[in-house]
């Protein structure tokens, strides 16, 4: 599961409207099914969402709003039903929408405003990635629970990995094309199931793009300024993260450390020197983490007598929690923590920035691989230990 980074620039997605200015932007459209109805308007300010209004439905289903917006803003059409149509708009804009009333998710549709047209392309690309993950998550259920859970996980874990690096593609792309438009903020925090598309660790030149373009085009707007301070923040800690896995890399003696077990004693890395040891960062609230278990059981149980030892760092912040996924999962292999959440000191000697993680260590205490999972671990461990 990612530490979110999303959640260290939550205000980046704060668009707050600037000084009243002599331009204005238009709302207009035609809703099917909502005559008579009211909708209301509103927007994703500094503190909260707030209500801006409402507009009345006439009797042919159309509607206008108009207002100003010197920065861009972030704003929700809803309906009585609590259904909302995104839109962002700038002075000047006359975005123009259609949608059928109970059913904004699959018929809204926007033009005459670029920016709303861009968050449209996002939402579609969300809509088409959500209706993937429900077919996964149809084929999934109907799958577990008849024996064979270990491999069913092991390909939920490849599907949904496929699904979040055609998203990270998507929006590498769409970034690249609109890397000074306001709507690229919204694509750095795409997200599925949690789940970021953009990783700031490796994608943190679109972060930098988009900060540049952002900060010479609306200088004054909190838009910019919240990314540039992010950005600006992030850089010297991304830098040393870079230079933390190179000292851990491939080839690199692995670092020790000492760990209370769960039994409060006193555990080393170099104690297991003489066995290949899959040194894994994981937590009992990390569901991909919990996903990923059964194919480290199924590889302990194979490789474990050949040489094989598992030594996992929980990134958990209370014992009962730790205790209890270890009792659940059936996870026989020795185990530590010092209970301290992203301040694991082993955490901060690796460099583990999001978690699964891991590192395999050979017998004499050199990395040979990191963030081996699924059939990638189940082929080195079959590679080093015939």
């Amino acid at each position: 599961m990612k530490r979110s980074i999303i959640q260290a620039i939550a205000a980046l997605s704060i668009l707050m409207a600037g000084c009243k200015g002599k331009e204005q932007f238009t709302i207009s459209g035609h809703i099917e099914g909502a005559q008579g109805d009211t909708l209301t308007i509103e927007e994703m300010t500094a503190n909260a969402m707030e209500i801006r209004g409402s507009i009345l439905v006439d009797k042919n289903g159309d509607f206008t709003y108009t207002d100003t917006a010197s920065n861009p803003r972030l704003l929700f059409l809803k309906n009585r039903g609590s259904e909302y149509m995104t839109l962002m708009v700038v002075d000047g804009d006359h975005a123009v929408v259609n949608a059928e009333n109970g059913k904004f998710r699959t018929t809204f549709k926007v033009s005459g405003s670029k920016q709303s047209e861009l968050v449209y392309t996002l939402n579609q690309e969300l809509l088409r990635a959500s209706t993937i993950l429900d077919s996964l998550n149809t084929q999934y259920r109907g799958l577990i629970g008849k024996g064979n859970d270990p491999q069913v996980d092991t390909w939920m874990q490849g599907e949904f990995g496929k699904l979040i690096e055609q998203q990270r593609s998507f929006i590498r792309a769409f970034i690249e094309n609109n890397p000074g438009e306001p709507a690229s903020l919204l694509a750095l925090s795409h997200q599925i199931a949690r789940q970021p598309a953009l990783n700031a660790r490796y994608d943190f030149d679109l972060f930098e793009k988009v900060d540049a373009r952002l900060m010479e085009k609306y200088p004054t707007s909190p838009l910019s300024l919240n990314l540039h301070k992010y950005v600006v923040a992030m850089k010297p800690q991304l830098e040393a993260t870079v230079k933390m896995e190179q000292d851990t890399g491939i080839g690199k003696e692995a670092a020790d450390f000492t760990l209370p077990d769960p039994d409060g004693k006193e555990l080393s890395l170099s104690s297991l020197r003489g066995q290949f040891v899959l040194l894994d960062f994981w937590a009992s609230w990390c569901s991909p983490c919990r996903r990923e278990n059964p194919t480290l059981v199924q590889a302990y149980k194979k490789y474990h007598d050949k040489g094989f030892e598992i030594l996992q760092v929980s990134l958990d912040k209370t014992r009962d929690e730790w205790l209890g996924a270890i009792s659940k999962d059936g996870l026989t292999w020795k185990h530590v923590s010092d209970l301290k959440y992203w301040g694991s000191a082993a955490a901060k000697l690796y460099g583990i920035e999001s978690i699964p993680a891991n590192v395999l260590i050979d017998k004499e205490g050199k990395i040979i691989a990191r963030n081996l999972r699924g059939p990638a671990l189940e082929a080195k461990l079959a590679e080093i230990l015939q």
